[in-house]
């Protein structure tokens, strides 16, 4: 399952790839992460939770850098399983952003998402409207974090 989507935001492309590279940053603009321990060489490990339809899933993550480019591009790969429930996730991602006019970044990433198991035979829709949902929140988590703030008089 492909998940695709970009976002622009009000600051300038340095700024933003070294924000994304700060892991307790980045943590704390990710929906769902409720924890995540940097390994060294470029392994984490997390712990995030989503909650889809009726269910509320934990999973234990493995996240993998596997090329960078800074401040262009970021590319990794995820291996998960959920808590309480027979499956895995597999995922590769790419994240790009391109310098725009005016100091903004633009962020486009891509997702090849995969599940097994019980996992998996929760349907793709579900995982898929739910990402996008997520998408919406990290995208809005990182203006709030990074974009100027109008002062009212």
């Amino acid at each position: 399952m492909i998940i695709e989507d970009k976002f622009e935001i009000k600051a300038d492309q340095e700024r933003v790839w070294h924000f994304l590279m700060d892991t307790e940053s980045l943590a704390r603009c990710l929906p769902g992460c409720e924890e995540v321990k940097d390994m060294g060489n470029g392994i984490y490990r997390a712990v995030a939770s989503v909650q889809i339809a009726f269910m509320k899933l934990r999973f234990h993550l493995n996240v993998r850098i596997t090329e960078m480019t800074p401040p262009q591009q970021l590319v990794s790969e995820v291996d998960g399983k959920p808590m309480s429930l027979v499956g895995q996730l597999k995922m590769k991602a790419q994240m790009n952003l391109t310098a725009l006019a005016e100091g903004a970044t633009q962020v486009h990433y891509i997702m090849d998402m995969s599940m097994a198991g019980k996992l998996g035979s929760l349907g793709q829709s579900a995982f898929r409207s739910k990402a996008a949902e997520m998408g919406g929140q990290f995208a809005e988590n990182i203006r709030q974090a990074l974009e100027p703030t109008e002062v009212q008089y």
